[in-house]
């Protein structure tokens, strides 16, 4: 299973060396690449959000866990008992691209089946890399199913993602089965005044990769007293590509309309704003920005709403913080939620 992980790693690493600059693929990943390329344009057209830069990133990621040995040394950490396989509704989320991977990875390298339902935003990458990893191992035909009915299928464990409202659903539909369930997470970055401009620039990659609708963008901000949010700013121009998406731009002019005629103080760029704020939680197109007077109280606030927050984006303030730029490309071992999907399941 590994093995056949590992070439579909090889196959994105070819994929983003393509795109980003090197126009040459290796003649054994031809007979897949064309046909992945229309794919990719078709994902691009029938989803605005999922813009190319951003699927970039998605393939590069798992470009880079992909790798035998990561793999290897990832699994070798479980003691997995193989005689004990279930089958497993996944239900995936669509504002991200590929975000249901990691479920799908962990369902398959533990030994069991998996029945996916796949969000109709993200219904094409998923079944397409499968067909990469069938070729390699056609006996996982018989462990991978995707599903539009999940009511007529048969099932032992769930794991499901999704909103605060729709968890709900989930929790009481399946409250017969083990279920992992995700609710809404977002991430936060804790600034000291002395970061550096390639760390500021990073931060906007945090903030804007994927539009900023996964759980892992940065929506809040800490700030020291007398701290310039400008110097943020005018680091975003980084992802200007973003301005492409209508959707994007459109829930932009919503809510700077909306602050101006409430007459709400804002920092802005044509793409980008900024508004004091304690909530957590920010739409699309607005970063949320909080002053601190001190940091060991604001580590001891942070670490009460631990439950709400997926990443801590700062240097030198959490022992499990991440560093600038880093939040979208997880390892394997770090679970959305902090929950052990391959220990739930076995």
């Amino acid at each position: 299973m590994i093995k056949a992980f590992d070439i579909l790693g090889c196959f994105l690493r070819e994929v983003k060396k393509f795109y980003a600059h090197e126009k040459y693929l290796s003649k054994c990943y031809k007979k897949f690449f064309y046909s992945f390329q229309k794919i990719i344009k078709k994902v691009t057209i029938e989803n605005s959000w999922f813009r190319i830069e951003d699927l970039l990133i998605t393939f590069d990621q798992w470009g880079k866990n992909l790798e035998k040995g990561k793999l290897e040394s990832w699994m070798n950490k479980y003691s997995l008992n193989k005689r004990n396989s279930k089958k497993v509704l996944v239900i995936m989320p669509g504002n991200v691209p590929m975000v249901g991977f990691h479920d799908f990875i962990c369902v398959i390298l533990s030994g069991h089946k998996i029945i996916i339902k796949l969000s109709e935003e993200d219904n094409l990458l998923l079944p397409f890399l499968c067909r990469i990893i069938i070729h390699e191992k056609p006996i996982l035909q018989k462990r991978i199913k995707f599903s539009n009915n999940i009511l007529n299928e048969k099932f032992d464990f769930v794991i499901a993602t999704g909103n605060n409202n729709t968890t709900r659903y989930f929790e009481y539909y399946y409250r017969k089965y083990p279920i992992l369930l995700r609710k809404s997470r977002t991430s936060v970055s804790v600034l000291q005044g002395t970061e550096t401009e390639k760390e500021l620039v990073s931060l906007n990659k945090d903030m804007l990769t994927y539009s900023g609708r996964g759980c892992r963008n940065i929506g809040k901000i800490f700030i020291p007293h007398n701290y310039d949010v400008y110097l943020i700013l005018e680091k975003s121009l980084i992802c200007e590509y973003i301005t492409k998406n209508k959707k994007y731009i459109d829930n932009y002019k919503y809510y700077l309309s909306i602050y101006t005629m409430n007459q709400v103080s804002l920092k802005k760029n044509h793409f980008l704003l900024f508004k004091e704020e304690k909530n957590y939680h920010s739409p699309i197109s607005v970063v949320y920005y909080e002053f601190y007077n001190n940091l060991n109280q604001l580590k001891k606030t942070i670490i009460e709403k631990k439950n709400h927050i997926q990443c801590i984006v700062s240097k030198n303030f959490l022992e499990k913080e991440i560093p600038f730029g880093k939040t979208q490309y997880p390892k394997l071992e770090d679970y959305a939620d902090g929950i052990d999907t391959i220990q739930f399941l076995n």
